[in-house]
């Protein structure tokens, strides 16, 4: 991948361009380095990230947006909810604004019914539908292509 990615996870407010860029580098990863099926990269829960690991669409977004680590993917790139038990609280889940704007634009509801598509879509389908979400969010923001 001719990008090189961030260290660090990206937490600052993001453009739309930003965010369509992002996408697009991960529709890039993933057709350089291959669709990982069952897991946001291989081993994802003992290894961090790696560049050419191969990633499932929610790791790649992930990747790209400078998660290394699964268990911090899932938790706040994801935001997946996390249950208090000193509060008795459940906190709402809180996407990453790059899955949250994945999800929107693609029309899929919850993290699941993303892994599930990805996980059987083919490598050209995921990098198609990814760079369909990256220009739909120039367009939609009237940001040149």
């Amino acid at each position: 991948m001719a990008k090189a990615l961030p260290d660090t996870p990206i937490t600052k407010d993001l453009s739309p361009a930003q965010v369509a860029d992002l996408i697009d580098q991960a529709a890039a990863l993933i057709e350089s380095d291959g669709l990982e099926v069952g897991d946001y990269w291989t081993w994802a829960l003992f290894q961090p990230y790696e560049p050419g690991i191969p990633c499932c669409t929610v790791g790649a977004l992930a990747a790209v947006s400078g998660y290394r680590d699964g268990m911090d993917a899932e938790k706040t790139f994801v935001g997946v909810s996390s249950y208090n038990p000193e509060t008795g609280v459940t906190e709402p889940d809180r996407p990453h604004l790059v899955m949250a704007t994945v999800m929107k634009v693609l029309e899929f509801r919850e993290a699941e019914d993303l892994y599930d598509w990805s996980d059987n879509a083919g490598n050209q389908e995921v990098v198609a539908r990814l760079r369909y979400a990256a220009a739909q969010v120039r367009a939609q923001a009237g940001v040149p292509a």
